[in-house]
């Protein structure tokens, strides 16, 4: 799941726009300074910044050019009133990606996360888009899904990369009984998953079995 650092001081129009990205399938961090900003911000850990220009602790200009002197590649997106074309010349000038005047539009700004997102988490990455239910691979193919394989990727990809999901949460979250469901469904799910990944374009499904533990699915971001 694609994860977004949202810094805004109008805490209106923040929630707004943070409700919005997290109904169409992003997970958003909210801040409201910059202080706050540094507490929470780690490179590796967000793949999108969302940063409103004059806060009542600074310019996040100074954080854009900090962060790109650090040499981060991550999607940076400006929204602000401060739409001149000096304003927007020197956003770029700093590193931002985009520069998105307020009031911010939002199919613009789902639009720009989405190229974003895919840009920045490189040439071999997976794409499961949540508005159409299909899988794009590495060389672009894309590969419809069911109902159900949707739903066990979906489940995989927002419970992270890095910590495996045990058969029972999986479950779970399909909105199964454990103590009723036959794991043999599930079994067949993933490699009737697994098959149909590789024999539409030749490319392994990168999701491990951790045994007596669960499954991991790496290298997949989701975006509407």
């Amino acid at each position: 799941m694609v994860k977004i650092l949202l810094l805004d001081d109008e805490v209106d129009l923040r929630v707004e726009v943070a409700d919005f990205l997290r109904g169409i399938g992003y997970l958003v961090t909210e801040v409201g300074s910059i202080r706050q900003f540094y507490q929470f911000f780690q490179a590796d850990k967000f793949d999108v910044l969302l940063l409103d220009r004059l806060l009542p602790d600074g310019d996040a200009l100074d954080l854009v050019k900090e962060i790109r002197e650090k040499g981060s590649r991550i999607g940076i997106v400006m929204f602000t009133a401060m739409d001149s074309t000096k304003d927007r010349i020197d956003g770029f000038q700093f590193g931002a990606d985009h520069y998105v005047s307020k009031p911010v539009r939002m199919e613009e700004l789902s639009g720009l996360i989405r190229v974003l997102s895919w840009r920045v988490s490189g040439p071999n990455s997976w794409l499961l888009s949540t508005s159409n239910w299909a899988l794009s691979t590495p060389d672009n193919a894309v590969i419809s899904l069911t109902t159900q394989e949707f739903s066990f990727l979906r489940i995989l990809i927002e419970s992270g990369s890095r910590i495996p999901i045990s058969r029972d949460q999986i479950v779970e979250k399909m909105g199964k009984d454990v103590e009723k469901y036959d794991s043999r469904n599930l079994d067949t799910l993933v490699l009737r998953l697994r098959k149909k990944v590789e024999d539409a374009c030749g490319h392994p499904l990168p999701l491990k079995t951790v045994h007596g533990t669960g499954y991991l699915l790496s290298n997949v971001i989701a975006a509407n």
